[in-house]
């Protein structure tokens, strides 16, 4: 399934980035309103596209957001146990096989 990531505006000044994974909508952080960051992201774009620093426009805002996205997923598959990146799922993979010849 394909991952999303996209942004709704939560309160005055501030929008909130979920993560859609499987059906199932993790919150990753909220931040300050920014018209280009919302733009790219207000419909959704796949997790490969959210941190494409070459569809940024050169917008610092739009970059900096793309930094902060993999360091939130990462924290999310930690808490809910989940595998979303393909460095989290080669991990697992690797570590399952190591176990299996234990």
């Amino acid at each position: 399934m394909r991952n999303t990531i996209y942004c709704r505006p939560t309160a005055k000044g501030t929008h909130s980035f979920y993560l859609k994974n499987e059906g199932n909508e993790y919150f990753l952080f909220s931040q300050d309103y920014r018209k280009g960051v919302n733009d790219y992201y207000k419909s959704g774009v796949s997790l490969d596209r959210a941190a494409d620093f070459t569809k940024s426009k050169f917008d610092s805002a739009i970059i900096r957001t793309m930094s902060k996205i993999f360091m939130y997923i990462k924290y999310i598959e930690k808490e809910y146990g989940i595998e979303v990146l393909r460095q989290t799922m080669k991990k697992n993979k690797k570590y399952s096989k190591s176990r299996m010849h234990a």
